[in-house]
């Protein structure tokens, strides 16, 4: 069998869904600016994230900025073990925030433990912090 498993699973599932391209990160000095200057913030036991909901539609719909601060994790390995970690979290997570179309959601996702912890604690901690986020944007 050409492929096994693996590519059958691929086969079904939309690529729009599962990936984290360039385009999705931020990197504009405004957009990170706008983040923290008037975002609003969600906070968990692990991650602080802020929002900020922009009304015109253009694509991509929602850009991400990852951040391991230097002060909380010392080891440039251990911050960026934690940034593939949460960089998939919110790559297999994406389609929970899929049905604001109409809207652009700049959000900020910024550890905040002192050590590092594990893949299932992070995905549970950051889709709680969706939920959240949803409620409020919903709201508005």
């Amino acid at each position: 069998m050409k492929g096994g498993h693996l590519s059958r699973l691929f086969y079904y599932c939309s690529p729009m869904n599962y990936t984290f391209s360039k385009a999705e990160r931020i990197c504009s000095k405004y957009e990170i600016d706008e983040l923290f200057d008037r975002g609003k913030t969600f906070r968990s036991r692990v991650f602080l994230l802020k929002l900020v909901v922009q009304e015109h539609a253009e694509w991509p719909h929602q850009k991400y900025l990852v951040v391991v601060p230097k002060r909380r994790i010392r080891k440039a390995v251990h911050r960026n073990r934690i940034k593939r970690r949460m960089r998939e979290v919110i790559r297999l997570n994406k389609k929970l925030l899929q049905n604001y179309s109409n809207k652009r959601l700049l959000i900020a996702v910024i550890y905040q433990c002192n050590s590092e912890v594990c893949y299932n604690s992070l995905e549970k901690n950051y889709s709680l912090l969706i939920e959240e986020m949803t409620t409020f944007i919903n709201k508005t």
